[in-house]
């Protein structure tokens, strides 16, 4: 029969208690979950509302940090590029989330940034509603919140 060698009275050996993940880490499977139709709503309607007020803002911010859980800033998207329905000459808009939080319309003319430029296409069809900028990944959420890798 074996001994304990090391006491520690914070052992606990009980393996049926579901652990959960506390480090904030966001992986490829749980970015690719469904989004929330309140998310969705709140992107499409970023149209249709200017968050000038910083209550607005601070409930937007919320909002998207409900949708994210606990993630750490650096698993985070960077920004956000939607079609926009202002109609001519905007062609898409961004949510900058890297610290600014700036919502930006574009027109077809204009240069966006390089993380966000490689999107617009994507963020122009009409399959998406949205698509995800990250550091290392692009994600394209479609209007039923279903989310795939490019």
């Amino acid at each position: 029969m074996g001994r304990i060698i090391l006491q520690n009275d914070n052992v606990n050996l009980d393996t049926n208690k579901k652990q959960t993940l506390t480090t904030g880490f966001i992986s490829d499977r749980d970015i690719l979950k469904n989004r929330s139709k309140k998310y969705l709503a709140l992107i499409v309607g970023l149209d249709a509302k200017t968050l000038t007020d910083t209550k607005e803002m601070s409930e937007f911010m919320r909002a998207i940090q409900e949708e994210f859980g606990t993630a750490e800033l650096t698993s985070l998207p960077l920004g956000i590029v939607a079609k926009c329905f202002l109609g001519h000459p905007y062609e898409v808009h961004t949510l900058d989330l890297s610290g600014s939080q700036i919502i930006k319309h574009y027109k077809a003319t204009e240069t966006m940034e390089a993380d966000f430029e490689k999107a617009r296409t994507v963020a122009q069809h009409n399959a998406y509603a949205m698509v995800e900028i990250y550091k290392d990944k692009i994600i394209l959420i479609r209007e039923d919140g279903t989310a795939t890798k490019l």
